[in-house]
């Protein structure tokens, strides 16, 4: 990244603009923990984890109560409203899953061997 890339950057983070900023701060916020490249301090792990409890605890609740109201449902609309439901707690459940092993189980990084001598454009 160049220079005036990076000044760019830094003033279009900086605007008075609430909306689309947020959004798409809280994108690059979520794509760098999906990436497994992110590096977080122990406090950053711990507040992880315990967003990652909060979510599990809530969620699982929330669906245990769905599949109770779709078993007690005697129609079969209430049960297709009640499995939607059911997929879209699960899907919340997986998604945060998914963050919490990439934030704190970070992949090791790769180390590239070179071999031989390191050819340049000039013949």
């Amino acid at each position: 990244m160049s220079l005036k890339e990076w000044e760019r950057d830094v003033i279009n983070r900086q605007r008075n603009i609430v909306f689309p900023d947020t959004n798409l701060n809280e994108g690059r916020y979520y794509r760098n923990i999906a990436s497994g490249k992110a590096i977080f301090s122990v406090g950053q792990k711990v507040s992880l984890l315990i967003i990652l409890l909060f979510v599990m605890i809530v969620t699982s609740w929330g669906l245990a109560q769905t599949i109770v109201s779709v078993i007690a449902q005697p129609g079969l609309e209430g049960k297709a409203i009640g499995l939607w439901s059911c997929i879209y707690l699960l899907a919340i459940l997986l998604f945060w899953i998914f963050l919490a092993v990439k934030g704190l189980l970070p992949q090791p990084a790769v180390r590239k061997v070179r071999r031989g001598y390191r050819r340049t454009g000039k013949a």
